[in-house]
């Protein structure tokens, strides 16, 4: 009886949580990815870091994205296990700064087109992108949360390490916006100026 006890314990940590918010729609949605993708992973060599199954793993966290979370992900090369991971978390923090700069950059090109502002060769716009893209990694650093890592060993003895994280995309709108006016500030832009990104960050969510 009681090993029967532990191997239901057991399943309950590794069998993916059953969400009550999505529809059999998508339920069926996630179930297919992560079919898809754990099938993609274990032919190329990638097992999970903590020894949950492929395939839970990814449905738990499919779902959590299916919920409205974000998703974002993280790569790594070491000879360390603990170094791939660090690599992870910085890859993922600067690729979603780099892209949440090119949304911001996008409305100045639409602004520039429509003569509304004039900012070629503007030092306080190149100073506000780069404090933008450095303030928002920093606000989202406690906002990612990851959701499972896979790894595999490498013929020259490093590891590759793939690490899968949510975002909360309340917290990251929030996280933006702290972000911009922390940035504006920083940078000179004018305050008109910084409001309208704000709002265009704001309507863009």
């Amino acid at each position: 009886m009681k090993r029967i006890l532990i191997i239901l314990m057991a399943f309950c940590l590794v069998a993916p949580a059953v969400n009550a918010e999505l529809t059999k729609e998508q339920e069926k949605k996630v179930s297919k990815m992560a079919k898809s993708r754990s099938k993609e992973l274990s032919k190329e060599g990638y097992v999970v870091m903590g020894g949950v199954p492929l395939r839970d793993a990814l449905e738990k966290h499919l779902a959590t994205v299916e919920n409205g979370a974000m998703e974002q992900i993280g790569t790594g090369r070491s000879k360390s296990k603990n170094g791939c991971r660090q690599m992870c978390l910085a890859y993922a923090m600067a690729e979603y700064a780099s892209k949440s700069s090119s949304r911001l950059k996008g409305r100045v090109v639409l602004d520039t087109y429509g003569n509304q502002i004039n900012f070629e060769n503007d030092p306080e716009f190149d100073r506000f992108y780069a404090a933008f893209e450095r303030l928002t990694q920093k606000e989202i650093k406690g906002e990612m949360k990851e959701s499972f890592s896979v790894m595999k060993e490498m013929p020259d003895g490093s590891y590759s390490v793939i690490m899968y994280l949510t975002i909360d995309s309340t917290k990251a709108a929030e996280s933006g916006e702290k972000a911009i006016r922390a940035a504006a500030a920083e940078s000179g832009i004018s305050k008109d100026y910084a409001e309208m990104m704000l709002e265009d960050w704001k309507n863009k969510k």
